[in-house]
């Protein structure tokens, strides 16, 4: 048995029921929070915490996350919009990507997400040039969770671009189904850390058969779906000129409810949020990719407001450009504030959940991870308050998302076990990765035909 102790921090649990603990401690046994609470019995621990320069949250969950993008990070010019930036940028470099890119890739991506206090993700878009079963297998050592997403698609399209794809991207969706079940097979519910989801491409690049194929399969298997949706104009006027709008079109093809989680959402009106609330629905909000493209600010307090799961997603390397869930908090609430013109719109305690529990909810585990709670996974994430710009530590919870980042994360802990440990990621090569991150990335940039933009 392993054991841990994390005594005397301030604990932001994301449970309803005791959301702040101050000078709190939490006791683990292997991989389940044993004792949380204000004062708990006096323990022996093989690892223990002094947490009284400390805030501990739930590990954070992140339902967005492109794995190949992040080596892509730079390489993209930061001023064209989402349209050209995929079809001249973001589709050729990775429709050039090949496995041990994708590798390197991977790692990178796994590395910054623990290293600023992620515990679990959705991935998407996993395409079979990327080498499927070694992206798993490194999520997998990574120690992390996650929701691994598979592309499946029909069409060379985007929204009502036709033919707009790059042809290294193309899919034969046969070969993509293969390659579903095979993973499914393989890895689903792997040490309740992997689950293998559909990822289809936007609709434009799906016909409705192969979503209602995509739904069946999912309803058989208890599997899951995430899919970019309504991220711009483009995406409202493609659902326009077929007469429906995207919740309702959704609906009708059996692809709403649990575990489907839907990104960006940035132009859904109140009809779709009633389908989402009242299917279980979920949507990922991602602010900062969606500021970098001037896609809009996603309505997520109107969403909430009608019973919507959102939770917190960063996007990827070349969109946002960091995986960094602390920074993304932030800037979830001072868009809300601000195209709310109303301060109150929304507050660090349910921008905490979206990172968390809503982010857990839509992954279908909410019964195991996603808040601080004894019985509960012990996914814990640590965060140092001793620095400038966390003085004076009155409010730590409101220090930590308005001035902190996740680099102030000292210790991640999932499934009981240390991921980062006294500021050190255990679980990848960090020096692999940066040895060779530089490299790969100027190989992938001379091989798509591109050229340094600035």
């Amino acid at each position: 048995m392993t054991s841990v102790l994390i005594k005397n921090a301030f604990i932001a649990t994301a449970d309803d029921e005791q959301p702040i603990i101050r000078e709190g401690s939490i006791y683990v046994e292997d991989d389940r929070i044993v004792e949380i609470g204000k004062s708990i019995q006096s323990k022996s621990a093989e690892y223990i915490i002094d947490g009284k320069d400390r805030i501990v949250l739930p590990g954070l969950i992140n339902t967005h996350v492109h794995l190949a993008q992040g080596i892509l990070r730079g390489l993209v010019p930061d001023n064209v919009s989402l349209i050209e930036w995929l079809r001249d940028w973001v589709w050729p470099l990775q429709g050039n990507l090949d496995e041990n890119i994708m590798d390197i890739s991977t790692k990178l991506t796994l590395l910054e997400m623990i290293n600023t206090g992620t515990s679990a993700f959705v991935a998407t878009s996993i395409n079979a040039r990327y080498g499927v079963n070694r992206v798993v297998e490194n999520v997998y050592r990574s120690g992390m969770r996650a929701a691994i997403g598979k592309q499946i698609m029909d069409i060379p399209g985007y929204a009502d671009h036709p033919q707009i794809l790059h042809a290294g991207l193309i899919e034969d969706y046969q070969l993509s189904l293969k390659i579903f079940n095979d993973l499914f097979s393989r890895w689903n519910g792997k040490d309740d850390r992997i689950w293998i989801w559909f990822s289809p491409r936007t609709p434009g690049a799906v016909s409705d058969e192969l979503f209602r194929t995509i739904a069946e399969i999912v309803r058989e298997k208890n599997s899951g779906v995430t899919m970019h949706l309504a991220e711009v104009r483009d995406d409202i006027r493609y659902f326009s000129g077929r007469g429906t709008i995207p919740g309702r079109f959704l609906k009708e093809v059996g692809m709403v409810g649990r575990k489907y989680v839907y990104v960006h959402g940035v132009w859904l009106n109140e009809e779709d949020m009633k389908i989402f609330a009242s299917t279980g629905t979920s949507v990922s909000h991602n602010p900062s990719s969606n500021s970098k493209l001037g896609s809009g600010i996603a309505p997520i307090t109107k969403m909430l407001k009608y019973g919507v799961n959102v939770t917190m997603g960063t996007d990827g390397g070349p969109s946002n450009d960091d995986y960094d869930i602390i920074r993304e908090m932030k800037l979830a609430l001072l868009l809300q504030k601000v195209s709310n013109l109303d301060p109150q719109a929304i507050d660090v305690f349910t921008v905490l959940k979206m990172a968390t529990y809503n982010g857990a909810k839509s992954m279908g585990i909410e019964k195991e991870t996603g808040k601080l709670k004894s019985g509960m996974k012990a996914d814990i994430a640590v965060f140092n308050t001793r620095a400038p710009h966390m003085f004076p530590r009155l409010q730590p919870l409101s220090n930590l998302i308005y001035s902190g980042t996740g680099n102030d994360c000292t210790d991640l802990i999932v499934d009981g076990k240390f991921l980062k440990k006294d500021g050190r990621v255990l679980t990848i090569n960090e020096e692999e990765v940066y040895e060779k991150a530089d490299e790969y990335a100027a190989e992938l940039l001379s091989r798509s035909g591109l050229k340094y933009w600035m």
